[in-house]
Parts: C-alpha cells; sequence; structure tokens
C-alpha cells in the first residue's frame, strides 16, 4: 500500500471557494477538493467560504481580494516559479522551501498523480491527465526494442538552456521535436494540455530533453516526471533540488557536466552502449523505489487541517 486509506465518519462541514486558476479549472474535481474530502464534506461557496484557494490570477480579475474580510482564510497555489506573496494570503502551497512554516513545498508533478482513484476516462488533451499510483513503484520495462528512436523535445518557448542545448545534440544524432520549438516530427503534440499523447510518445524514445523553462531553488515542473512516467531517460536542466524528488540514477543532470559538449558525449556513449542504456531504463522513478514523504496525502492534509483548525 503506497498511502492511507481515509475512513472518516461524520466528516465535519467546510465552506471552501476557488478563484484565480487556470481556464477550465473545475471547482469539484481538482486535487484540493479530493484532498479535503478525505477528512471533511465539501461545500462551494462563492460568498462566504472558510477557505479559499487561489492561484497566479490567470484571468487578471484578482478575485481573490474581495475575500480580504478578515474571516476567510485564504491558500495561494502555484506550480509556475512565481514565489508567493504571504502579505496577500495566509498560506501557501509552491516550489519554495526558504518561506517557513506558512508555505509548504508542493511541486507541480505532484498533481499530475492520480492519489485517489478519481475517474481518468477524460480527454485525451484535458490537463488534469492524472498518472496511476500503481504504475510508479511498477519494475521498469527493459525492452528497448520498444524505443526505436533516439530523443524526444517537447516545448513551444525558446527559453533557458533548451535553445542551445538542442540543436547541438540534434547535430550530433536526431532530435524528434514534438511541439512548436524546432518542430521537426511527423508525431505531434498539440498544447500543453496534450499530456496523454505527450507520455505515450515519448514511450519510443530512449531519452528526452526535459528542460525547466528557468532555474530556482525547489522548482521543479511535470516535465523530469512526465519522461521518467514514459520510461524515458530525462536530460534534465533545472535545479538541483530536483535529485531529492526522483532517483537521480535515473537521469542525467546537465549540473554534474563542465559543459554542453561533455554532456552531450556522454549521452552518445550510453546509447552506444546497449547494457548501460538497460541500467538507466530499469532505474526506479524514485529513491528506493519509494514516493517521497512530502509529497504523500496524508502529509499534505495535515498541513492544511492545522490551517483549517487555527
Amino acid at each position: 500500500m503506497l498511502t492511507k486509506i481515509f475512513i472518516i465518519l461524520n466528516k465535519k462541514k467546510l465552506r471552501v471557494y476557488f478563484t484565480d486558476f487556470w481556464v477550465n479549472f473545475n471547482l469539484t474535481d481538482n486535487y484540493f477538493y479530493h484532498l479535503l474530502s478525505q477528512k471533511y464534506t465539501l461545500e462551494i461557496d462563492s460568498n462566504n467560504p472558510e477557505i479559499l484557494f487561489h492561484s497566479v490570477d490567470y484571468s487578471g480579475e484578482e478575485g481573490h481580494k474581495k475575500y480580504d474580510n478578515g474571516f476567510t482564510k485564504k491558500i495561494f497555489f502555484t506550480g509556475e516559479n512565481i514565489e508567493p506573496n504571504l502579505n496577500e494570503t495566509h498560506y501557501s502551497f509552491s516550489f519554495s522551501e526558504s518561506l517557513g512554516s506558512k508555505n509548504y513545498r508542493l511541486p507541480l508533478w505532484v498533481l499530475f498523480i492520480n492519489w485517489f482513484n478519481v475517474n481518468n476516462n477524460i480527454n485525451e488533451r484535458d490537463p488534469s491527465y492524472l498518472i496511476s499510483l500503481e504504475s510508479l513503484t511498477k519494475k521498469r520495462s527493459k525492452n528497448i526494442i520498444l524505443k526505436p528512436y533516439f530523443c524526444s523535445f517537447i516545448a513551444s518557448k525558446p527559453k533557458g538552456e533548451r535553445v542551445n542545448f538542442v540543436p547541438k545534440l540534434d547535430s550530433e544524432k536526431k532530435v524528434h521535436s514534438l511541439g512548436r520549438l524546432y518542430s521537426n516530427s511527423y508525431m505531434k503534440i498539440h498544447g500543453r494540455g496534450d499530456h496523454k499523447n505527450k507520455i505515450n510518445y515519448m514511450k519510443m524514445f530512449k531519452f528526452n530533453i526535459s528542460f525547466e523553462n528557468e532555474i530556482s531553488p525547489g522548482y521543479v515542473t511535470e516535465k523530469i516526471f512526465h519522461s521518467l512516467c514514459a520510461n524515458s531517460i530525462p536530460i534534465y536542466w533545472g535545479d538541483k533540488k530536483v535529485k531529492d524528488d526522483f532517483n537521480e540514477d535515473a537521469f542525467l543532470y546537465y549540473g554534474d557536466f563542465r559543459d554542453s559538449e561533455s554532456l552531450i558525449q556522454e549521452i552518445i556513449n550510453i546509447n552506444n552502449k546497449k547494457e548501460v542504456l538497460l541500467d538507466y531504463l530499469n532505474q526506479p522513478i524514485f529513491k528506493n523505489n519509494k514516493i517521497p514523504d512530502f509529497c504523500l496525502p496524508e502529509n499534505i492534509l495535515d498541513f492544511l487541517s492545522e490551517v483549517i483548525e487555527k
């Protein structure tokens, strides 16, 4: 059993609301709603919520400000590289570990796991596509016959080190670029919500270039997680915190190499040595094949319960 099963009788009632989230955000089918439902009977209340979850204000309407009423407890969430402003909210979930006890580090990749066995029979372009919990600790495949291609890359924006690295690696051996940036493959990813196709395509590649848009302490998104779930060796550029989140023997970390040329040479060497390649592909996603404690729902729910019941 990977995580606790919550069985709570006579749940307390709790009024909640969500604002300033992304387009098509579902008020009753999201990570925080499912998490709180393990312990509370929830009522969506836009007028007088006890708890308000708000995000990075994708709409620009600053909906959270109308709940500055001295009663509602505001909890900010971001998966972006944006540090919470604790002058505008009471608590936060973010990538950061430097904000003290009012912030819980919850990197974006954690929300892509189906912790609560919710219905996953959804449109393949739905951004809420979730990875089954059981698959994360299953034995990994050694069958490289199912991986006919060398390396994939999926991005839409020319940000960070990717603009230098991708053309360099492609000049040594073809990199299939499936997104808008450097697009050169018959396989196409149609927008940032196309996670199901993204993972299915990546399964056909030995390597995946999993570069973040930028580096910030603790900032780790779904990029490396999706690559690992596809059993494709991530080539990762980003914060070193990634080594705490995932098994560092399962990916190549840019910061461990002198420069991009030495990293590229190592990638080519691994590709040419079947046993070394298989060793990487057979590594578990997490250290000791154990999901880190910080992202287990029971620990996050403990944090939320303290906030709610203060």
